[in-house]
């Protein structure tokens, strides 16, 4: 029988996702019977739970999620990916994994499904999430021990690395997290600072402004002040003022422009880019087992 959470769902062309909840914790489960019950306590202590459209791309690291990615060409066909955060538990993730395969049952066995994990994304799933997939730290609040993310902090810092599909990861709010090479996005208060590293490319800089404009749309509610800081690009005639550049660090809480960390402290963006061309040939590969094994419809 499908889940509750799964009636009508993939009717309509587009995405749809899912966060695995937590409702009762196995504090008190006997670890005799775990093994003979553990099936049907993950099902019955966990629920999917819709995530909001507005709120579509914004990913914890410390939860799982079911994402439905519907398409209608000549027939109706589904993609369900479920993800898994680098900080999930292996009871979020089993959940995810069955769940999935309930999806899937609801849709009449005939979905594509895909395991997606933190970091080594799919080319296909990342492209469903413009401009970018943004990684959250911790996850919502639960009966288990991973970090719970305060809603109400007002600063928060974001690295921006990739080059065809981007990853928007959160990074502790200092300029050690920071590098030349890269842009990054500072959420403070009312404001949104997109920080153009003096050697991160003009592609990297447009990108960057389509983030910072995303936060402000989904964490500002499309307010607030939106400043881009320049260091020296050389692709632009008018930098950033010495002013400008001392209020973001003073939005910041610390340091500098000349404290920043080398480019190469950001590591290569063409290792993210290999990474993510592996999972998705490793994807495609089994998409073509399953659908030389199914039909859709």
């Amino acid at each position: 029988m499908a889940h509750p959470a799964f009636a009508s769902v993939g009717l309509q062309p587009g995405l749809e996702i899912w966060r695995i909840q937590v409702l009762f914790p196995f504090r008190y489960l006997n670890v005799a019977y775990a093994h003979a019950f553990i099936a049907v306590s993950l099902l019955q202590n966990f629920t999917p739970v819709p995530v909001p459209k507005s709120q579509y791309g914004k990913f914890h690291s410390g939860d799982s999620y079911i994402v439905l990615k519907t398409t209608l060409n000549s027939k109706m066909s589904w993609d369900i990916h479920f993800w898994l955060g680098a900080q999930t538990t292996q009871d979020e993730a089993g959940t995810a994994a069955m769940m999935s395969v309930n999806l899937d049952d609801a849709l009449g066995g005939a979905a594509v499904q895909h395991r997606e994990v933190q970091g080594h994304e799919s080319g296909q799933f990342l492209s469903y999430f413009q401009p970018a997939i943004r990684y959250l730290e911790g996850g919502h609040e639960s009966g288990f021990s991973h970090v719970t993310t305060n809603a109400g902090a007002e600063k928060k810092l974001y690295q921006i690395k990739g080059r065809r599909n981007l990853r928007v990861s959160q990074v502790e709010p200092m300029v050690a997290s920071m590098n030349r090479g890269d842009c990054f996005v500072l959420s403070s208060g009312s404001s949104v600072y997109v920080y153009v590293g003096e050697q991160a490319r003009s592609v990297e800089r447009l990108k960057a402004i389509a983030v910072a404009n995303q936060i402000r749309t989904q964490d500002h509610n499309g307010r607030g002040v939106l400043e881009v800081i320049d260091q020296c690009h050389p692709c632009f005639d008018q930098y950033s003022s010495d002013v400008d550049v001392a209020d973001f660090f003073t939005a910041l809480g610390s340091g500098n422009a000349e404290e920043v960390p080398e480019a190469e402290a950001g590591g290569d963006d063409e290792v993210c880019a290999h990474a993510t061309r592996r999972a998705r040939n490793v994807a495609r590969a089994i998409s073509n087992r399953h659908k030389s094994s199914t039909n859709t419809y």
